[in-house]
């Protein structure tokens, strides 16, 4: 398991910035890397409250350990204050230093998961819209699927607020798997 230094580059998406938190390749007998056994890259999209669902579905009922490469990804998106009269900056940098070690734990936590099972993974933090930055990723790596957690929401705060899985199934390039909680409301049975 080789862990890339933090280095954070820009996107061709208005200047957003990516971060390869974690990578790993299987290893042959010999102990060296070999990427020819890998023939699938799958994307796993991971946050708060439905990313624990979509890597336990995909651990439990997809990921073949010995020919995919996972990509573990998740992007933190910025909010803004609406009032006109407060500085941002401060705001901007604090929010955003706080919210960039969340999205680094949480990858992190998922990257060691999968190193444990020895399955070959990336694990990337990105910032900017989440719709259109999965979409761009999974375009950019060439994957062969994505899988991402639902919220369950219903009809109405569909509507008013978007849905991220619904996005990325109608503009994805590859295939998309939406992982719905076992239960609503509940979280997976696998342990944390």
């Amino acid at each position: 398991m080789a862990t890339i230094p933090p280095e954070e580059t820009p996107t061709a998406t208005g200047g957003f910035y990516e971060q390869e938190i974690h990578s790993s390749a299987p290893e042959t007998t010999s102990g060296a890397a070999n990427t020819s056994q890998v023939n699938r890259v799958v994307c796993i999209c991971l946050d708060e409250a439905s990313g624990k669902d979509a890597f336990y579905w995909a651990l439990d009922q997809f990921i073949q350990p010995e020919h995919d490469l996972v990509m573990l990804l998740n992007v933190r998106q910025i909010d803004l204050p609406v009032a006109p009269y407060i500085n941002a900056a401060g705001y901007l940098d604090e929010i955003g230093e706080e919210r960039r070690e969340q999205s680094h734990h949480i990858l992190r936590h998922y990257a060691n998961k999968l190193a444990k099972r020895k399955i070959a993974c990336k694990a990337i933090s990105m910032v900017g819209d989440p719709k259109s930055e999965i979409v761009r990723k999974a375009t950019e790596t060439k994957a062969d699927v994505i899988i991402v957690g639902s919220r369950n929401y219903g009809l109405i705060k569909r509507a008013l607020l978007g849905s991220v899985s619904d996005h990325i199934a109608h503009h994805s390039p590859c295939t998309v798997i939406i992982a719905k909680p076992t239960n609503p409301g509940e979280s997976p049975t696998s342990p944390s």
